[in-house]
């Protein structure tokens, strides 16, 4: 009898110890990174404005959001996971023991998943921060603005920085989006502030983000998207404009856009992108007629806004040479 009891009590002990490790393994995020390896990884290495190192530091674990609030709030999520890790463990040697054909799906109840659903309000009190913290009046979910294991977008510079670079440094966000947090999505006129190039210009936001394509760093030298029209150029750059229509040259009438020479401000493409110099534009010449005096396209025209400007007329080999020398001289 006394060796029953013996061996009774250890097996309690046993089940005990199992039993709390099992629930230490609970509050380990690893054991969530089995189905949910992205979220693990954010929870490992969080990206720009990421909240969770703040819950990190403070060794609050996956549990601990994803349960609701009290005692059986998080005895219940802990419940649905062990039943999980159960079953992960058990299934496989039941279906080869009785040929059975056990799942997760026919096993747990999953609806019982909401629970499981992360809640801020264990921890924060939402009617103190709607009145307290500035631009939280109308905020209906914390995820909206708070990056927690989403990727957040890849930038070259975290967001924070940017905008406290640029012409809009020292703005807050409520400056251009208002204070109404569940409307941010509707993105603000830069006209809202700002007075068009153009005197009198009913100019749509995207007309303005042609050039300046960032309006957390609105910078000059950008990328342009969409359809840049030469008049929109010619608000800064009217000497440009009036060289190139006035002119005439076939760099106004077949090219659409300033922005098909130049795709980023103050840079522009080679001459080589669109021309053969060795064409019929330059018929009876040779190499040495040129080549020796002067390196490169610009050195006779010298501007692309109006090629063919200040050049003679030239019907001959010894005409190209004799230019080129010329060209060359005035380097």
């Amino acid at each position: 009898m006394k060796k029953w009891l013996i061996l009774a009590f250890l097996l309690i002990a046993l089940s005990a110890y199992a039993s709390s490790a099992i629930l230490r393994s609970i509050n380990d995020p690893l054991l969530c990174a089995g189905c949910h390896a992205t979220e693990y990884k954010n929870y490992l290495a969080p990206g720009n404005n990421s909240v969770l190192p703040a819950h990190k530091e403070n060794n609050i674990t996956c549990i601990e959001c994803h349960s609701q609030q009290g005692l059986q709030g998080n005895l219940a999520a802990k419940r649905i996971v062990l039943d999980f890790i159960i079953l992960n463990k058990t299934y496989p040697v039941i279906n080869k023991l009785f040929a059975s054909n056990t799942s997760y799906n026919t096993s747990l109840n999953v609806s019982e998943f909401s629970i499981l659903t992360a809640n801020c309000t264990k921890c924060h009190d939402i009617k103190k921060i709607k009145i307290q913290t500035l631009n939280h009046s109308n905020a209906s979910n914390c995820e909206k603005c708070h990056i927690f294991h989403k990727e957040p977008p890849k930038q070259e510079v975290s967001f924070w920085k940017r905008i406290g670079e640029g012409g809009h440094r020292n703005r807050t966000c409520s400056d251009c989006h208002g204070t109404d947090v569940t409307r941010l999505d509707e993105l603000p006129q830069c006209t809202k502030c700002h007075t068009p190039h153009q005197k009198g210009a009913q100019w749509d936001r995207s007309v303005c983000l042609g050039c300046h394509n960032d309006p957390h760093l609105p910078v000059k030298d950008s990328v342009f998207k969409g359809a840049i029209t030469k008049e929109m150029c010619s608000v800064c750059h009217n000497r440009v404009y009036q060289t190139l229509t006035i002119y005439d040259s076939k760099h106004n009438k077949n090219v659409p856009s300033c922005t098909n020479c130049h795709p980023q401000h103050k840079k522009a493409k080679s001459c080589m992108d669109c021309h053969v110099p060795h064409g019929p534009f330059h018929s009876g010449s040779r190499c040495s007629s040129c080549h020796g005096y002067v390196a490169g396209c610009k050195d006779c025209h010298t501007n692309p806004h109006a090629p063919l400007s200040g050049l003679p007329v030239i019907t001959g080999g010894d005409q190209w040479q004799e230019y080129a020398k010329q060209a060359g001289k005035k380097k």
